[in-house]
């Protein structure tokens, strides 16, 4: 009599395998197919005009050609202790194994950032136990200006973010329940977790997040295993950079403004103003703008309006109540975001965008998607009460494959807009000089500009900085100290070379030749020539006091300056080798004048007026009158 029933149900549960797979299937290719169109699109050869991205890639070079984790940039070959090295090991394998060139060491980005969204659909179908919600939050990720943006740019945070999710899958696969050495996937998982901080130094956030995750569970011997071997593994590159000098990343986390050294270190009270300004942006700003492609901060100098405390904090509670309703592994997430918040809200304030929460954007986002279907479903269950729980999930995929295309056109429009455009003059000039500097300089010459990797990426020479100091004498004596042979001075809109180099070469034009020069914007190629023009002491911005000259033609003047004139005792050295002792009154001789042979023997005595010889007093008898 049940026979009929049960035929039925098998039918049925077949028929919805059936539907499952082939939904699945459709869904595999709808976003792989949305993903490499619009990738296509908005793919962008030109160099991404950050100086970053041009380090990585030097570094990553260095180790490919077996100079080490080295600056091969800077004459000294300094070893680096900036950037942990997992990118450049990345970069370094793909110049060995494909290619070194600088196209398809942008493109692994991209592949990376489609490895890392099939990786969060795995992870979100496990979390949620179905394919929708995976489907519609890959599917607006696809389509994230921002994620898109760094997918061609040679930066950490996309290689980053797959190693990042891939420490969380092989979490969520670990069975902590199996004795410790017969669990491959958790040793995998501890090779995968340091790995991932040697990427980017905030990887600590997921060790952190994991290790309470144990903790509160009192896994003890999980919980010391994967301490141990997440500290054993790190270790090497902490020793590298103490011995170093520290990190510079935690230096600047020390100074009030990194780009203003002369503001001083952090007090005890700038750290509460610090964390409360970067929540304040954090939640009206940056979160905001981070999932949502029609939210853009145009400019941040701006007063943060109430608007944009409304909308953050409406974001942040339906991502909160995502999280809430999570029925698993809720609580990680939580540590996890509560130690990557933890430390980016101790980032130096000037620390500003989208960039350093780039590889928390498809979390957030799937949080988001997750609340706003858990509040739906919560209405639904107190209003309607509908049959069928899919009913909701099947109807937002509908929803966002029709929106969708308009949802991203604007991105879309921005990024192939960039793509084709060509650089902005005042990087071509910035190039051209390099290029210009490539085939005129000695490829042994030391040149000082700002973003210098990039420039020697173009000029294939030795670069170096200027020093962040308003000291103008300082900021020559550094550029001897670097064996400087070439300065940049150029327009590219950082407020540094304005501020630190510009008043140096107005004060010392001499020490400063012109040998190239491109106009709109003026951008110079300068010869340094430290030993040429005045050095000495300066009052009001004019020569006072004692200091020397030297003439391009070696001529030298050695004695008293007054307001910018010769005024004084002084020693001229002419470049015929004799010595002239006299004193100046406003750049004329007056007086007596001593001249002098190489060895220092007098050749004759006079009287001078206004630089016209009124009387001979004597003459030494072996040299001829003049």
């Amino acid at each position: 009599m049940r026979k009929p029933e049960k035929d039925n149900n098998d039918k049925s549960a077949s028929f919805g395998k059936v539907m499952h797979v082939v939904l699945l299937f459709l869904y595999v290719i709808i976003l792989s197919a949305s993903f490499f169109k619009t990738y296509h699109k908005v793919f962008d050869e030109k160099i991404f005009l950050g100086g970053d991205n041009a380090g990585y890639y030097i570094l990553g070079t260095a180790l490919a050609t077996g100079q080490g984790y080295t600056n091969i940039h800077s004459i000294e070959k300094t070893p680096h202790n900036h950037f942990p090295p997992g990118y450049p090991v990345i970069i370094a394998a793909a110049m060995k194994i494909f290619s070194t060139n600088i196209i398809f060491i942008k493109k692994l980005n991209g592949f990376f950032l489609f490895l890392s969204l099939a990786l969060l659909y795995l992870i979100i179908r496990q979390l949620t136990g179905n394919n929708h919600v995976p489907f519609i939050t890959v599917l607006f990720l696809i389509y994230n200006f921002h994620l898109l943006n760094y997918s061609f740019i040679m930066m950490s945070e996309i290689p980053f973010l797959f190693f990042s999710l891939l420490a969380i899958w092989l979490f969520m696969k670990t069975d902590f329940s199996k004795p410790l050495l017969k669990n491959g996937i958790f040793l995998l998982l501890i090779l995968t977790l340091s790995f991932n901080y040697y990427i980017r130094a905030t990887g600590l956030s997921l060790f952190v997040g994991i290790a309470l995750y144990l903790g509160v569970r009192k896994n003890w011997k999980y919980l010391a295993t994967i301490t141990a071997g997440f500290i054993l593994l790190a270790l090497p590159w902490v020793i590298r950079t103490q011995k170093l000098g520290g990190s510079p990343y935690v230096h600047s986390m020390f100074m009030v403004n990194p780009y203003r050294p002369e503001l001083g270190p952090m007090h005890f009270g700038d750290w509460f103003s610090r964390f409360f300004q970067n929540l304040e942006r954090y939640i009206t700003r940056e979160i905001p703008s981070g999932i949502f492609d029609f939210i853009q901060v145009t400019n941040y100098k701006n007063p943060i309006a109430m608007k944009e405390w409304i909308i953050g904090i409406i974001v942040v509670l339906i991502m909160i109540y995502g999280l809430i309703r999570l029925r698993k592994y809720a609580d990680f997430f939580f540590y996890y975001l509560l130690a990557t918040f933890g430390i980016l809200l101790l980032w130096p304030v000037v620390w500003i965008g989208v960039r350093f929460l780039l590889p928390f954007i498809p979390l957030l986002t799937f949080l988001f998607i997750n609340g706003i279907i858990e509040l739906l479903t919560l209405i639904e269950q107190k209003t309607i009460k509908l049959r069928n729980p899919l009913i909701i999930p099947l109807t937002l995929v509908a929803i966002s494959l029709f929106a969708i295309k308009s949802y991203g056109k604007e991105s879309l429009r921005i990024l192939e807009f960039r793509a084709k455009a060509p650089y902005p003059k005042k990087y071509n000039n910035y190039f051209e000089i390099a290029r210009w500097a490539y085939k005129n300089t000695p490829d042994t010459s030391v040149i000082a500009c700002r973003k210098g990797q990039l420039f020697y990426l173009f000029s294939r020479r030795y670069v170096t900085g200027y020093a962040s100091t308003l000291d103008k004498e300082k900021q020559i004596e550094y550029l001897k100290s670097k064996s400087t042979d070439y300065v940049v001075l150029e327009q590219l809109g950082f407020a540094s070379t304005k501020r630190y180099l510009f008043p140096a070469i107005k004060r010392y034009p001499e020490k400063f030749k012109i040998l190239k020069h491109l106009k709109n914007p003026d951008t110079y190629f300068m010869r340094f020539l430290p030993e040429l023009g005045y050095w000495g002491t300066w009052k009001d911005d004019k020569k006072n006091g004692r200091g020397t000259y030297v003439w391009p033609n070696g001529q030298k003047y050695v004695g008293g300056w007054k307001d910018n004139l010769k005024n004084g005792k002084g020693v001229l050295y002419a470049t015929n080798g004799l010595i002239l002792e006299g004193t100046w009154v406003n750049d004329k001789l007056n007086g007596l004048v001593t001249i002098k042979n190489k060895s220092g023997k007098i050749l004759n005595v006079s009287e001078y007026k206004d630089n016209v010889r009124t009387k001979l007093i004597f003459q030494n008898q072996l040299v001829p009158a003049k």
